[in-house]
């Protein structure tokens, strides 16, 4: 007997389909698990007509950087198919705003959500129209919609970069298309939100976890203000520490005090569960930028740096100073240490309050 149908990535990908600890905790909340292929367009719907008397849940989990719109199209067919079943993560019509931007900005505009200006375009001459149209000026980004990590994407800080940055884009837009991935990709220019701290001389972002409607955890990344993209943790250096605890203690009251606003950014994209990615601007206004349902915590088996005792942070130095700390810093970042750092707990969390949220 399953209570649950967990839609994996396919079996090549499967070492991601479930993060340290988290099959468990899922388990303990819902019932047990059957484990399908999300991607093949049949599986679901298959393992559902054989298990309907059970079956309470579905939680969708395709990959969000690489699924096709063949895929995608899959998942949407088998859910209409199979019908009003509650997912406990990312329903299959708000799985798009995961991988495409745009998607996302228009649903948080339309909410009154607060996140960057932008325009999609199509060739060079088109984004000049565009560009009038949207008064977007310097800078901004050019980039590709259901880019990660900041890869395919070009800054502009100065009128005299724009053509430059237009074919540097188109090239590398034309490679892209050639792996034949994800679902719509289209090329997009996005206002860049000044998000850097002069005082401190940081550029910060936020990477909050929410799950129904709490927040679970959340922490903060801090680079360089010479650094455009504060979204990658991997570009974390020691040297940054005393700036490091300054901004995650301020993450700490971020997340307490604006919690419902940042829960209502998931709920709005018919999301459940995510990584949410936030800036804070000049003016103190949170900016979304983007949602991740898949976002790093580490996985059961030890992949690449993904490793005890936290799995995130992988930075050893890191890793080192928060255990040396671990008494000081357990009292001024507390969320962090309890409910971030302690996968076990941040996953029993996690699916304690998708039980809650999902059954009402």
């Amino acid at each position: 007997m399953y209570n649950v149908i967990s839609a994996n990535r396919s079996p090549k990908k499967a070492n991601k389909n479930w993060r340290i600890f988290e099959q468990k905790n899922l388990k303990n909340h819902f019932g047990p698990i059957l484990n399908v292929n999300g991607e093949d367009s049949h599986s679901v719907l298959d393992a559902y007509l054989k298990h309907k008397d059970t079956i309470k849940y579905i939680r969708w989990y395709p990959d969000p950087e690489k699924m096709t719109n063949a895929e995608y199209q899959g998942m949407l067919n088998q859910s209409k198919q199979i019908g009003n079943i509650p997912y406990i993560t990312s329903s299959p019509e708000g799985f798009i705003c995961v991988q495409n931007k745009e998607k996302a900005f228009e649903i948080w505009k339309q909410n009154n959500i607060n996140c960057p200006d932008y325009f999609v375009y199509r060739n060079k001459e088109d984004f000049y129209v565009q560009q009038e149209k949207h008064k977007i000026e310097v800078p901004f980004l050019v980039r590709v919609n259901n880019g990660v990590g900041g890869h395919n994407t070009f800054v502009v800080r100065d009128e005299n970069q724009i053509s430059k940055a237009l074919d540097k884009m188109d090239s590398d837009f034309k490679n892209y298309k050639k792996f034949g991935v994800r679902i719509k990709t289209l090329k997009i220019c996005v206002k860049l939100i000044d998000s850097i701290d002069r005082d401190m001389a940081v550029n910060v972002s936020y990477r909050v976890h929410v799950a129904g409607n709490k927040v679970v955890s959340g922490y903060a990344r801090v680079v360089p203000e010479s650094e455009w993209c504060a979204i990658t943790a991997g570009k974390f250096n020691i040297k940054q520490i005393d700036n490091w605890i300054y901004f995650n203690k301020k993450c700490e009251s971020l997340i307490k005090e604006r919690e419902k606003e940042i829960c209502k950014s998931v709920h709005v994209l018919k999301l459940n569960h995510q990584g949410v990615d936030i800036v804070v601007d000049q003016n103190d206004n949170l900016c979304f930028l983007e949602v991740q349902p898949t976002y790093a915590a580490g996985y059961p088996i030890k992949m690449g740096r993904y490793c005890p005792p936290y799995y995130n942070p992988y930075d050893e130095n890191l890793v080192k100073f928060l255990q040396e700390n671990k008494n000081e810093l357990k009292k001024e970042i507390p969320t962090y240490y309890k409910n971030w750092l302690d996968k076990n707990n941040h996953f029993n969390l996690v699916y304690k309050y998708l039980k809650e949220y999902i059954d009402g």
